[in-house]
């Protein structure tokens, strides 16, 4: 017998028919802070945010924030809003805001919300992790990281706007916080399922040929 296709074939068919070969991707992953410094704190008095690029039409389906409880509390809710960065400004009326969902903090750690963004256009955008009343939550601690290029999909630029400080908007020098941006998984090319089922059926049909040949 001729095994000249077998470890082809059989690659192929492994991966044509693994469940999690197209997986999930990071569109913004910043990694888990070191927690080196003081947290920065999310509360009415002050908003977070992280700067990331994204291509029109990737399915955005959840958005993470690392954060832990300081004087807040778990069912604390928060804001996970994200806006266009054309005009992104400290003041929320100079924002061009393009999603919006509710986040609630569980436990120490990554806390995620369900999304369902669809981008009609790639470029930059700022994922801002925000609160809206005193109601909301009593104030939950963002660790921040040591340096702003970490995780597998490192932010663009960081933003904050603190208490008191009207406009106030930074980029560059703002503590980097944990955020994860998460996009549904890329469909395999229509084109690679006809190859793999072109050259497993080859394999069939000579295999089938070689059986008869020794009859």
């Amino acid at each position: 017998m001729n095994f000249k296709y077998a470890p082809f074939g059989a690659a192929l068919g492994a991966i044509l028919l693994a469940p999690g070969i197209a997986s999930a991707s990071f569109v913004l992953d910043t990694g888990t802070p070191s927690g080196g410094g003081a947290p920065e704190v999310l509360s009415t008095a002050q908003w977070l945010a992280g700067e990331f690029a994204v291509t029109a039409g990737e399915d955005i389906t959840a958005l993470s924030a690392y954060l832990t409880q300081g004087v807040g509390e778990p069912g604390d809710t928060f804001t996970f809003d994200i806006y266009s960065s054309a005009g992104f400004t400290g003041r929320s009326t100079g924002r061009n805001l393009v999603y919006s969902t509710t986040g609630t903090f569980t436990a120490n750690g990554w806390n995620s919300a369900v999304a369902n963004w669809t981008p009609t256009a790639s470029g930059d955008y700022w994922l801002a992790l925000q609160v809206s009343s005193p109601n909301q939550t009593k104030g939950l601690d963002a660790p921040v990281e040591t340096g702003a290029g970490t995780g597998t999909a490192p932010a663009i630029a960081f933003a904050y706007l603190g208490s008191g400080t009207g406009s106030e908007y930074t980029q560059t020098g703002a503590a980097p916080i944990g955020l994860q941006i998460t996009a549904a998984p890329v469909p395999l090319p229509a084109a690679l399922w006809l190859l793999g089922s072109g050259v497993l059926g080859l394999g069939a049909m000579r295999r089938r040929r070689q059986a008869n040949a020794i009859r």
